[in-house]
């Protein structure tokens, strides 16, 4: 035994002892499983009636609350612009066609359009000769029959026509993550939630990653914009002073160990299952992965006597079975899990056996040449 062959042998042996110390991207299944049970963290098997799939779906936003609200187009508010215009046949308080105001007796009719009124915090009006004319929450037709009611007795035949301009009373306001913040006035179409984000040029962002704030009088109701569909109760018609907020804030899940692409993918939709995660990562590394190690780890909700605690819980997902397939198109990926594809235990064979050849390569070509 040459001098040459026997320091390859004793490298040789070394590596063997030391092969459970080669690096690792990730553990294998059982390095997972092990010390999880070691530490009471649950273990379950993913199949198509998991209950944490489709029917355990965690709630990430609270329940909607706010619902429609009462449409005020058509109706005065404060802040609102009158045009108030008076026909009078007869007697005339306002003038007429032969004699100022407050003097002419005629068979001819006379008008008066009074200069604009701006409805005060108050919603009441001084009119003359009728008074304070309460007209906050009126149609113009009815302010010009209160109007008309305060004149009786003083001018013989009046007529009121009232109309307004809009104010910022009729308005609501949407900001953050919008193309064009600002006031969005409501008409008397009723415009709804969507309707005004789409006034306001829509969300910068994606709708999967905006969520959508409405308060009004104090209350808060949260949705994500692409969960609200026209159809949806969450569209709810807006009343003047609600305030629209549009958010960025996207949802993501983490995937680590032997896939082929370790990254953080985003949701892109309101629902994002274990096979499209998986897909969207690459899928497995043939030369690394254990298909029957992929996991999910994820904090839990759970209810014990009376009291929500959060406790860790892994699921496991095997390939190798066919069933594997179809309840990873149902189980439902959750913001913030962690997908770790575990290494096949035959990986870190693999890596010694190249170690080897690396260290033994050089020694046998040295003996070779030393034996020339």
């Amino acid at each position: 035994m040459t001098a040459a062959f026997r320091i390859a042998t004793m490298a040789l042996v070394l590596a063997l002892g030391g092969c459970a110390g080669l690096p690792s991207s990730a553990p294998t299944a059982s390095q997972v499983v092990g010390p999880a049970k070691a530490d009471n963290i649950a273990v379950i098997d993913i199949a198509p009636a998991t209950p944490s799939g489709l029917a355990a779906r965690q709630k990430e936003l609270p329940a909607w609350t706010i619902p429609d609200g009462a449409s005020t187009a058509g109706v005065i508010l404060p802040g609102d612009v009158l045009t108030i215009s008076v026909f009078e046949v007869g007697y005339s308080l306002f003038g007429t066609s032969d004699g100022p105001a407050g003097e002419g007796r005629s068979g001819k009719g006379s008008t008066r359009t009074f200069p604009p009124f701006r409805v005060p915090e108050t919603g009441v009006i001084d009119f003359p000769y009728a008074g304070q004319i309460p007209i906050a929450g009126l149609t113009p037709m009815a302010a010009a029959g209160r109007i008309e009611r305060g004149l009786r007795g003083k001018s013989q035949f009046p007529q009121v026509v009232a109309a307004f301009e809009p104010g910022p009373g009729h308005t609501i306001m949407i900001d953050g993550e919008v193309a064009r913040p600002g006031r969005v006035p409501l008409s008397e179409a009723g415009e709804r939630l969507l309707d005004v984000v789409a006034l306001a040029g829509g969300s910068k962002a994606r709708p999967a990653d905006t969520v959508v704030k409405l308060t009004r009088s104090g209350e808060l109701s949260v949705a994500r914009l692409d969960e609200i569909g026209a159809a949806d109760r969450r569209n709810v018609v807006l009343t003047p002073g609600d305030h629209v907020e549009l958010s960025r804030e996207v949802r993501s899940i983490t995937v680590l160990g032997a896939a082929r692409s370790v990254a953080e993918i985003a949701f892109d939709r309101s629902e994002l299952t274990l096979d499209q995660a998986l897909a969207r990562a690459g899928g497995l590394n043939d030369d690394k992965a254990d298909p029957t190690g992929v996991f999910i780890f994820r904090i839990e909700r759970r209810e014990e006597g009376g009291v929500w605690t959060e406790k860790p819980v892994i699921y496991r997902l095997s390939l190798l079975d066919p069933a594997g397939y179809f309840a990873a198109q149902r189980f439902q990926m959750r913001e913030r899990d962690v997908m770790l594809v575990a290494n096949a235990r035959t990986n870190n064979i693999k890596k010694f056996i190249e170690m080897v050849n690396q260290l033994s390569t050089p020694l046998v070509t040295a003996t070779v040449v030393s034996g020339i």
